[in-house]
């Protein structure tokens, strides 16, 4: 239980209570939620649905937030679980991508709303519980009392109408629905509900409204598509129940347009693709590439040394006087081979992390380089790394960036010195830095290659940042930083 650090008199505070079973996004929303101009009083946790209820028991709760995915309760169990003990109080969902029907079917069955994981701000979160919180309370008015009906009606920033349960003529629509939809007063009057709903014929809508006469008691909620007057089409979440409007059975609509949130999340889906598209590419490329670089290393190194080889097997087999020194020769090229051929096998092969660990085998990468660039001084530079905190996937991860900078600074950079300082920094990221005093380059002229493609590609799969900075004549230095879980 935690108190907020700010009240303001004029606003009342708020007891929430966060259903969630994960220690991160409970910090994301708590701190989201500080974030906003919003009055948080107590705000209590439970990680168990069974929890929840004994809270909801013993406390006064305002506003429920709740995951679906619980240690004892999954889907739209959770929430069914919960909403006997959360009658009067608002549900909003939380949710990852692959629940949103899910989500979708909750706000059919009575939460208020739905939050996707890692895509809210302290905006939109605050939108959600202030319209959360009106939408719930509009809703208890209703079943409460229908003398204040008509203040609520007249008021409610909201779209509202009655239309007739029998004919589907609006009856009575209030102003916010009047200047959302820009149909005046007496135009409203003059059309049918079938008039603004797309895609849905008037039996289908008279069959919907059967059900609701049925059942007068319980709300019924949707999600559709409305037209306006200007022919705008827009996406509405819907809650209806039956009343008595002038003697005469009727329904009452409470319509919420959720058209910008649809377009948000349409545009972060095609983000999303377009980015896993971006990333496959780039493996494409670096597949080509690495390719490319085997067949150059066999045809230009290690097929010559083979050719030399055959033509000295070749002469010795004629040459008696000549002939010991040409197979001693011989023997010594394909050594040679050999080594080449074990060295670009060493590249491609995946490196037994989980038995020698990361640190030695970059050390490995270091030593192999030394061999083969005698030139080049390489300081290894570790600190507070605990391997044993660190997932195989972001081991690779750093052994192959290690492994690509290394060799865009000895065919590039013409460098004489290279630092790698590896290092884990408050106990969240690791971050690994490679810095060299090569030629450096124009950062805002340089076309990326392949290899920094590469590497910016697998540091974004695990959510993490790439800063390089380089001067023509002054090197070059490449900061990689991926969160430790």
């Amino acid at each position: 239980m935690s108190n907020s650090p700010k009240l303001h008199k004029d606003m009342p505070s708020l007891n929430i209570l966060v259903i969630e079973d994960n220690p991160g996004d409970l910090f994301l929303l708590q701190e989201f939620l500080r974030a906003t101009d919003l009055v948080v009083g107590n705000l209590l946790h439970a990680m168990r649905l069974s929890e929840a209820k004994a809270i909801l028991a013993t406390e006064p709760i305002d506003l429920v937030f709740l995951d679906l995915s619980l240690p004892d309760s999954f889907g739209l169990d959770s929430y069914i679980g919960l909403s006997q003990s959360a009658q009067r109080v608002p549900v909003i969902l939380l949710t990852g991508i692959a629940d949103t029907n899910l989500a979708l079917q909750a706000l059919l069955l009575g939460a208020q709303d739905y939050l996707v994981k890692g895509e809210f701000d302290e905006k939109l979160l605050s939108r959600a519980i202030r319209y959360s919180l009106e939408r719930k309370r509009n809703l208890e008015y209703l079943r409460e009392s229908e003398e204040r009906y008509r203040e609520l009606f007249n008021n409610n920033p909201m779209p509202m109408w009655v239309f007739d349960a029998v004919n589907l003529r609006f009856l009575e629509v209030n102003e916010a629905a009047v200047n959302h939809y820009g149909y005046s007063y007496e135009e409203f009057l003059s059309k049918t509900l079938a008039d603004i709903r797309l895609f849905s014929s008037t039996e289908q809508i008279r069959q919907e409204v059967d059900l609701i006469l049925r059942d007068k008691e319980v709300v019924k909620k949707g999600h559709w598509q409305h037209a306006k007057k200007n022919g705008e089409v827009i996406f509405v979440d819907v809650a209806w129940h039956s009343i008595r409007y002038r003697n005469q059975p009727a329904v009452l609509v409470l319509a919420n347009d959720v058209t910008e949130r649809i377009i948000l999340e349409n545009e972060l889906n095609e983000q999303r693709l377009s980015k896993q598209k971006q990333i496959t590419e780039a493996v494409l490329l670096a597949q080509e590439k690495e390719r490319t670089e085997i067949g150059k290393e066999l045809h230009d190194n290690v097929n010559q040394i083979l050719g030399a080889s055959n033509l000295y097997i070749n002469t010795a087999m004629t040459d008696e006087y000549m002939r010991q020194e040409l197979l001693e020769r011989s023997t010594e090229l394909l050594s040679n081979a050999i080594n080449e051929i074990r060295k670009i096998s060493k590249s491609l092969i995946t490196p037994g992390l989980r038995e020698i660990g990361l640190i030695e085998s970059i050390e490995d990468i270091v030593d192999d380089m030394k061999m083969g660039v005698p030139d080049l001084y390489i300081e290894l530079d570790v600190h507070d790394i605990i391997e044993e905190e660190i997932e195989d996937r972001r081991k690779l991860a750093f052994f192959r960036i290690v492994q690509e900078q290394l060799n865009n600074i000895v065919k590039h950079a013409r460098a004489t010195t290279v630092t790698i300082r590896l290092t884990i920094e408050d106990d969240e990221d690791i971050v690994l830095t490679m810095t060299d005093n090569g030629v450096g380059f124009d950062i805002s002229r340089h076309r990326k290659g392949v290899g920094i493609t590469n590497i910016i590609s697998r540091v974004e799969l695990f959510n993490g940042s790439v800063e390089l900075q380089s001067r023509p004549g002054e090197g070059c230095m490449l900061s990689v930083r991926i969160p430790l879980t």
